[in-house]
């Protein structure tokens, strides 16, 4: 693990740093002679552009007058359009580019020679008429203020300091982790070859040949190092991709690259710059995607990653597309390098803001439209620029070919290709998910709680679910996205989900709006049962009443008349104990099922008994809060009672097995005796009461089979869906 340093400390350092190269910076700009105009590279040579009001070349030069030659005591020199060439890196073969600072050499001695002269061409207003030429003198001053520097300088120093710091603040509070530091080590790098870039890009002439020179290099050096840190970065972050330091074959490869460039090594400048840009790009993309594969498990890493994903590569793949591809295949950039260094600004500050404050929770909703936003603005750009550079149209006609080209083919291809390349949404759409938690609500077998934690479960898949003690009224995101807390619903606790999707995602704001529209939902819900259970007992509380009141009246008057005939008073009472038995049943609600199981379990105990009989009765610990239907639980008691029935009549038993559990929501009951068994015509038959204990089990949503085990006895396997069948 890295040392930590107080982040204090750190940005004090950082500050430092960037003070040092903004003075060093305006130093070497300013430390030149101040012509008082600026000149840019044109086809027809070297152009005026820029004149400043209260220097030297005031009322002496004009914007869009050509600059032919200059001389003084030091010597002359006839200038070419390529003087002018803002970057000398834009050079392709290392001969234009060592005979640029030759030149720039001898210009830098022919300006600080005595009796400076220019030669300036007016261009004539008549095509057919000649172009004036003149030798005008000019008295430069010995220094270039601060307040003659363009803005084009200020820019870019700006840019550099913002991507210094950004970094610097960004490792400052992360210091524990290996990818942060280097993503300040990138920005240092950068920052330097931005800042270098400020100083001779926009120089008036010339600069000092060691000056330019060294400012040239440098910018080549943190343009590399940059490359290579952020590859390097890839590799660390936001997991490792291995124990091996890749930054000891990266710093090799580096300065072997640069050593190689200055040396002029290679044979040209392809091969030395813009190639090994391009493959350290590559190499990027390689680990980004082996990154990708090894976060699909870990939400935070994955989070972090498509925060460095959309922001590392769309200042990397921006400056590079419109930058360097372009003069790889021998063109013009589309944005020269000046004013592309805004790419690197917009990364820095993306990351910046992801790993310092590291709020990350909308990022799955919308990270790949903004990429294919941002990639179908690029390629609007590169297809008019192909079609006006290689097919020599017209400006306005490009773009009306653009146009057209992107309307009917562009955009049908990109929306399919967004839609094949969109990732499943693991959540599932409002529409789809609601049905399923309004059943989840409608199903009173289980508690109210168990009901809404098997919802939460459903809907977001989370690795974990907890119970808490701590009182949470609105559900909120907790950990970075890691945990979802959610409130308690009915009597029950407060849940935490942790990992959802499985541990693939974290929790965002849609879920956590989603989850406050179900919960809203599931509370309706159970308003609206706890209001239906409430008329259903009534309805059967008034029924029983009647049950009670007429045909239990009847009845007992059939068993006090009886009293003569042994026979009917006995039909009489079992008649009545039916009665009373229903009776019992409708004027119960749902019961859970340990009582009823402790009821059935002493009935046929005391029936074993009777009959000589040991019983072994066994209830899964997991299914004692369940609640049952009074038609549920009705049904399954003469289940019970006729299998007992049945082995006392025809079974010669000595000893009795049942077992209740629960196996995917559905209750079984096991039931198996030591006796003689039946035949298989029997079983297969509606005798000894199978086809009405088949008929219960039917009634209820289940399936009831019987057979007889090869050791002997019978065994009987009752299943019961406990959200399905009749719940009245």
């Amino acid at each position: 693990m890295l040392k930590e340093t107080p982040p204090f400390s750190v940005l004090s350092a950082g500050l430092a740093i960037a003070l040092l190269l903004f003075f060093l910076a305006l130093q070497v700009a300013s430390d030149q002679p101040w012509l008082g105009f600026s000149a840019e590279r044109s086809a027809e040579g070297v152009r005026v552009v820029r004149i400043d009001s209260d220097g030297p070349a005031a009322g002496l030069l004009h914007e869009g007058e050509l600059l032919l030659a200059v001389r003084s005591g030091a010597g002359s020199l006839v200038l070419e359009s390529w003087d002018a060439v803002a970057e000398p890196d834009d050079a392709r073969e290392y001969a234009v580019y060592n005979r640029f600072f030759e030149r720039h050499a001898q210009l830098w001695a022919i300006l600080h020679g005595d009796g400076l002269q220019l030669q300036i061409q007016t261009p004539s207003a008549d095509a057919a008429a000649p172009s004036v030429t003149r030798w005008v003198d000019l008295q430069p001053e010995a220094q270039r203020g601060l307040t003659q520097l363009p803005l084009l300088f200020w820019y870019q120093v700006g840019c550099g300091l913002a991507v210094l710091l950004m970094g610097v603040a960004a490792w400052a509070f992360v210091q524990t982790e290996r990818g942060p530091l280097l993503y300040a080590l990138a920005g240092l790098a950068i920052a330097v070859a931005i800042i270098a870039s400020a100083v001779y890009t926009t120089r008036e002439l010339t600069l000092a040949p060691d000056w330019f020179l060294l400012l040239s290099r440098a910018n080549q050096a943190g343009a590399m190092l940059f490359a290579g840190t952020g590859t390097a970065l890839f590799w660390y972050y936001p997991l490792p991709l291995g124990r091996f330091p890749i930054e000891r074959v990266m710093v090799p490869v580096v300065l072997a690259t640069l050593a190689g460039n200055w040396l002029q090594w290679f044979p040209d400048l392809d091969m030395a710059v813009r190639y090994p840009l391009l493959a350290w790009f590559a190499v990027d993309i390689l680990f980004a995607c082996i990154q990708w594969r090894w976060t699909r498990y870990e939400p935070v890493a994955r989070a972090r990653l498509k925060w460095l994903l959309a922001a590392w590569f769309a200042g990397a793949f921006g400056y590079l597309l419109l930058v360097i591809f372009p003069q790889v295949i021998g063109y013009p950039s589309v944005a020269h390098q000046t004013h592309a260094w805004a790419f690197f600004v917009l990364t820095y500050l993306g990351i910046a803001l992801g790993i310092v404050r590291y709020r990350l929770f909308d990022l799955d909703r919308w990270i790949l439209l903004a990429w294919f936003w941002f990639a179908f603005g690029v390629l609007f750009i590169v297809l008019d620029a192909f079609l006006i550079l290689l097919l020599d149209l017209e400006t306005s006609m490009g773009l009306l070919v653009s146009l057209a080209v992107v309307g009917w083919v562009y955009l049908p291809i990109r929306q399919g290709f967004l839609l094949w390349l969109a990732p499943d949404n693991p959540r599932g759409a409002l529409h789809q998910r609601l049905p399923r938690i309004l059943q989840q609500a409608f199903e009173y077998q289980r508690p109210i709680p168990a009901q809404w934690c098997k919802a939460l479960q459903e809907i977001y898949d989370p690795l974990r679910i907890e119970q808490t003690d701590e009182v949470v009224r609105q559900p909120e995101i907790r950990d970075n996205g890691l945990r979802l807390a959610v409130p308690a619903v009915d009597e029950g606790p407060a849940q935490v989900l942790s990992y959802a999707a499985g541990g693939r995602r974290l929790f965002d704001r849609k879920d956590l709006d989603f989850c406050q529209q179900a919960l809203t939902l599931f509370s309706y819900a159970q308003q609206y049962h706890h209001s239906y259970q409430t008329g259903v007992i009534s309805e059967r509380q008034r029924v029983a009443r009647d049950l009670h009141d007429d045909v239990g009246a009847r009845l007992l008057s059939v068993v006090y008349r009886a009293q003569g005939s042994d026979e009917l008073q006995q039909l009489a009472r079992d008649c009545l104990r039916e009665l009373r038995e229903v009776i019992q049943g409708l004027q119960k609600g749902a019961v859970q099922l340990q009582q009823s199981y402790a009821r059935w379990q002493a009935e046929a105990r005391e029936r074993c008994r009777l009959f000589g009989l040991a019983l072994d009765m066994q209830l899964d610990p997991a299914a004692r809060s369940w609640l049952l239907s009074p038609r549920i639980e009705r049904n399954l008691s003469r289940i019970l009672r006729e299998a007992c029935s049945n082995t006392f009549k025809h079974g010669a038993a000595s000893r009795v097995h049942v077992r209740l559990r629960l196996a995917d929501e559905r209750l079984i009951l096991e039931y198996q005796d030591d006796g003689g068994g039946l035949l298989a015509d029997r079983l297969e038959g509606d005798g000894v009461g199978l086809s009405g204990m088949r008929q219960r089990s039917e009634e209820l949503g289940g399936e009831i089979v019987w057979w007889s085990p090869l050791e002997g006895g019978l065994a009987m396997r009752c299943e019961i869906p406990l959200g399905g069948g009749q719940q009245t």
